[in-house]
């Protein structure tokens, strides 16, 4: 349940959040983060730049919400932890910023699919989304720009360098560095979402029987989804194609059974 720091008031099912209280905003990131609502919303003046944070890690919403509520340039919209609320919450900002590794994945990516997905209605064009991650492969990049992100900036990067970056992207610009862009180019294509189910499955060991009862596919079909990966990367076994998958964080890393 939300306490006490969000003030009396609600509007649509948001908790209004008090204006310029950093003490207020970090019991409410909390709240978050600990099973409450998960978007807080606050009024916005109009005038600022309207941000939306999105992540899991409350060290992380803190610190940079602080340091936007110090900003007289931007306004803290809201805040979200889990993918369908970052998406809510895309829709009434001009900036997310937003962790690209939600839920131990890249789930940054669909949070970026569904604000760009054409079939979502609209009244305004898409936030500008700039991605924080704490793993900077080249193939995460790439996807990065491939689905659209304005910006991709490390976890490590200092509060200044990330409003900066929201101030850029709030302007039309983008905020990739020169050696992030250098290194995107060569970097291998991230396979598709059922792709990646399929890549979770044989890393853990399953069968191609096992991984089309899981997913609810024909085993020729993983077949053909194995045989495009392998070509795809070059590769001539699943252990191969376990280990690339680790080391590319398409999933997450464990022991691969060979």
């Amino acid at each position: 349940m939300v306490g006490a720091p969000w003030g009396r008031g609600s509007v649509a099912g948001f908790h209004l959040m008090p204006s310029r209280e950093s003490h207020s905003t970090l019991s409410a990131l909390g709240c978050a983060l600990r099973g409450g609502a998960n978007i807080h919303e606050r009024p916005t003046s109009g005038r600022r730049i309207r941000v939306g944070l999105v992540d899991d890690h409350p060290v992380v919403l803190a610190s940079i919400a602080m340091a936007i509520e110090d900003s007289d340039d931007l306004e803290l919209v809201g805040v979200a932890a889990t993918i369908g609320d970052a998406v809510d919450l895309a829709a009434r900002v001009d900036v997310l910023v937003c962790d690209m590794n939600l839920a131990d994945g890249a789930e940054g990516l669909r949070v970026l699919r569904e604000i760009h997905d054409p079939r979502r209605p609209r009244h305004r064009d898409p936030a500008a989304v700039l991605f924080l991650s704490g793993f900077g492969y080249p193939s995460l990049i790439r996807a990065a720009l491939d689905a659209g992100a304005s910006g991709f900036l490390d976890k490590t990067a200092d509060i200044a360098e990330i409003l900066g970056a929201v101030r850029t992207l709030a302007a039309g610009g983008t905020a990739y560095s020169a050696d992030a862009l250098h290194g995107s180019r060569d970097a291998r294509r991230r396979p598709s979402d059922r792709e990646i189910q399929v890549l979770e499955l044989i890393v853990d060991g399953a069968t191609n029987a096992e991984v089309g009862v899981a997913l609810g596919l024909s085993e020729k079909t993983v077949e053909s989804h194995l045989r495009r990966l392998f070509d795809r990367y070059g590769l001539l076994s699943r252990t191969e194609l376990a280990v690339l998958a680790i080391e590319e964080a398409w999933v997450p890393g464990r022991r691969v059974r060979p």
